[in-house]
């Protein structure tokens, strides 16, 4: 495949209807949330992207919690380009966390991944002490997935409370981005690219996953999704894929 044709292949504003409007309303809607419902505010580290939002229900806990990792390509957006999703889940009676970390080409993908464990780290050990947590699944979009993905793959304690993987429009497989554009500010060679691919590890201890993949993702990312689906199976794990009719790898959030 030529460079041209693996850049378009893996660029999913090419195959968007208007990623910039969706991205403005998702923000809008957002802030708007954080106006009526203002959130906690959790830093972890020195590094100030690497912090959360947290949305808490205005009933008792315990609480079922979601904690949402944005995408970007490890290089674009922070943790508030998710905070529309808390509305849905603070009306079934769920805390919900944004979660943030450090952009590329400033912080690698193996810092974003630790800052990530401890920012749910973080967000657990807070609503222990103030209600206790239900069932959690961890979620992630596009580079979100992959930083989901490593997160429930950690050896630490954390890892292990981790109840189901919701992983939308996700990359899996890293090893093609070192071609593309998308490597730029990331500075990935072969060997990282493949060490930091969910698809390359072993996916037998994964937490139960959910996989979405959109109608108008790029076809790469339809790709990944099926065949990291296949992966998980095959080494005994589980996995369900759902392919969104009628949504872009942006406005897919809208659909969860």
């Amino acid at each position: 495949m030529t460079r041209e044709a693996l850049d378009r292949d893996y660029s999913p504003s090419r195959y968007a209807r208007d990623f910039q409007a969706t991205l403005a309303r998702q923000a809008e809607e957002g802030a708007a949330l954080v106006a009526r419902h203002p959130p906690q505010r959790l830093t972890c580290g020195d590094d100030p992207e690497a912090c959360l939002d947290l949305f808490l229900p205005d009933a008792s806990g315990p609480w079922p919690l979601r904690v949402f990792i944005h995408g970007g390509y490890w290089q674009e957006l922070d943790h508030t380009a998710t905070n529309f999703l808390a509305e849905r889940y603070l009306a079934r009676g769920m805390a919900f966390a944004s979660l943030g970390y450090g952009l590329a080409p400033r912080v690698s993908i193996e810092t974003m991944i630790a800052q990530c464990r401890d920012g749910l780290e973080a967000v657990t050990r807070w609503l222990e002490e103030l209600g206790g947590i239900g069932h959690l699944v961890l979620g992630g979009h596009s580079a979100g997935a992959q930083l989901a993905c490593s997160v429930a793959a950690d050896a630490a304690p954390v890892a292990g409370r981790i109840d189901e993987l919701l992983l939308v429009s996700g990359v899996y497989d890293l090893t093609p981005l070192v071609d593309t554009y998308v490597n730029e500010p990331l500075g990935l060679d072969v060997a990282r690219a493949r060490a930091l691919s969910p698809m390359h590890d072993d996916p037998s201890g994964l937490p139960p996953l959910r996989l979405l993949v959109a109608e108008r993702d790029p076809p790469a990312f339809r790709r990944q999704a099926r065949d990291f689906r296949d992966a998980v199976t095959a080494a005994g794990g589980r996995a369900v894929l759902e392919d969104l009719a009628d949504c872009d790898h942006f406005d897919i959030l809208d659909h969860l």
